[in-house]
């Protein structure tokens, strides 16, 4: 099968779109010979940034992958906000077509690449980029890639009309959790549109050494029988990590064997999260450790190293560190809001917490941190459902069939996992 995976950004640049495509296209092409080839940004950074780091050359292939990034228009990059806050001020609302052109990539060449492809079948992703309206400039199998994180407060807008319009006028909405889909047909959606199938983890990449784990347990500084609590993710204010250090500071004062880990990429808010924990007395901001900008072959250390992973965030559309920390066999504790509550089941596999209670997290940490057997119990349950549903095999599976569903004009099951 010829097929075309686009998005805003890919390899070297991460991020979690980055990383479905990345391991869908290799998945295609290693399990069914399939011709896959990524279009994509010539940037490091996002296409509605500033920031701009050029990725060279512009065509390669990457295990198998052939990847061609285009150049894109920038200069609206700076413009466009002023125009923004003076029609604001001037009590004029702001068109779609306008919001749409901000986000980018306005890419004549990546356009015109996208108009007289033959593939059988495209799929794209993230819904607010330009390209996405591609079902409604021509016929061709298009699918749309589900990566929109949906606000907790229902009554804010969450898609514009054209992107609904686009939607409809695709394939199929390859969605991460019920949740999504749920919310989705809500905003318009046809039903017969949208197919659930997650996302994956590769297994082996997780493989690890007992040994190395505790000499890595012991570079931290975490004693033999220390209890670990991790965060690993993007260090940034919407994934809410300052109410994970609040809940540490509560709980450990009370658990002297209580340690916390903050791994990610590190930037300035990396630096405040560090002051503030500072301030706190000796003997908690010691048992603080931070992990900026770890490499990719330290992941597997890192989650097999944290007895707990948490992830406070209030805006999620799936969250994969916490199929990372159950194909670790970690337990996971995760916010009670629309998708996390379809990927986690609450007491069965991890826990969740009330996101309008703030004792809620403390009351799981000190819970947690005692009761070696329940972590070992859910973390063992976490394990058994990725192995089940969330491996890139099984998932990739998923979503070529899709991609065939389409080819031969069947009707698909729109509920896959």
């Amino acid at each position: 099968m010829k097929i075309v995976h686009v998005t805003h950004l890919y390899h070297p640049s991460e991020g979690g779109v980055q990383f479905l495509f990345k391991n869908f296209s290799e998945r295609l092409v290693k399990d069914y010979g399939d011709d896959v080839t990524v279009v994509t940004c010539n940037s490091m950074y996002g296409p509605e940034r500033k920031l701009f780091k050029k990725i060279e050359p512009a065509r390669e292939t990457i295990n198998g992958v052939k990847v061609i990034r285009f150049p894109y228009q920038r200069w609206h990059i700076w413009v466009y906000p002023y125009i923004f806050k003076l029609m604001v001020k001037l009590g004029f609302s702001i068109p779609e077509k306008m919001l749409i052109k901000a986000s980018g990539p306005y890419s004549p060449s990546m356009i015109k690449y996208l108009m007289t492809t033959d593939a059988d079948a495209i799929c794209g992703s993230s819904a607010s980029y330009y390209y996405m309206q591609l079902p409604l400039w021509r016929k061709c199998n298009f699918f749309y890639l589900g990566a929109i994180h949906l606000n907790l407060n229902e009554s804010k807008q969450a898609i514009y009309k054209t992107q609904l319009d686009s939607i409809n006028a695709s394939n199929r909405y390859i969605a991460s959790t019920l949740y999504e889909k749920e919310r989705l047909e809500a905003l318009g959606v046809k039903k017969n549109k949208i197919v659930v199938i997650g996302t994956g983890v590769n297994p082996e990449d997780f493989v690890i050494d007992s040994n190395k784990v505790k000499d890595y347990r012991q570079s931290l500084g975490i004693p033999e029988h220390g209890v670990l609590i991790g965060y690993v993710g993007r260090i940034e204010k919407t994934k809410n990590v300052l109410h994970l250090l609040n809940s540490f500071l509560q709980s450990a004062k009370l658990h002297p064997n209580l340690y916390l880990l903050i791994a990610g990429a590190a930037n300035t808010y990396l630096e405040e999260l560090k002051e503030f924990a500072k301030q706190l007395p000796d003997s908690i901001s010691s048992r603080i450790k931070w992990k900026g900008n770890f490499a990719l072959e330290e992941k597997a250390h890192i989650f097999h190293s944290i007895d707990v992973l948490v992830l406070p965030s209030y805006n999620e559309s799936f969250g994969i560190v916490f199929l990372e920390a159950w194909i670790c066999k970690k337990p996971v504790i995760g916010v009670a809001i629309g998708a996390v509550k379809n990927v986690i089941n609450n007491g069965v596999d991890g826990l969740l917490i009330d996101p309008h209670d703030n004792e809620s997290l403390c009351n799981h940490l000190q819970n947690l941190s005692t009761n070696k057997a329940l972590r070992d119990q859910l973390g063992e349950r976490g394990y058994n459902k990725v192995i089940e549903n969330y491996t890139w095999e099984k998932v990739t599976a998923k979503l070529r069939q899709s991609y065939l569903y389409a080819l031969n004009n069947t009707q698909q099951p729109t509920q896959s996992n």
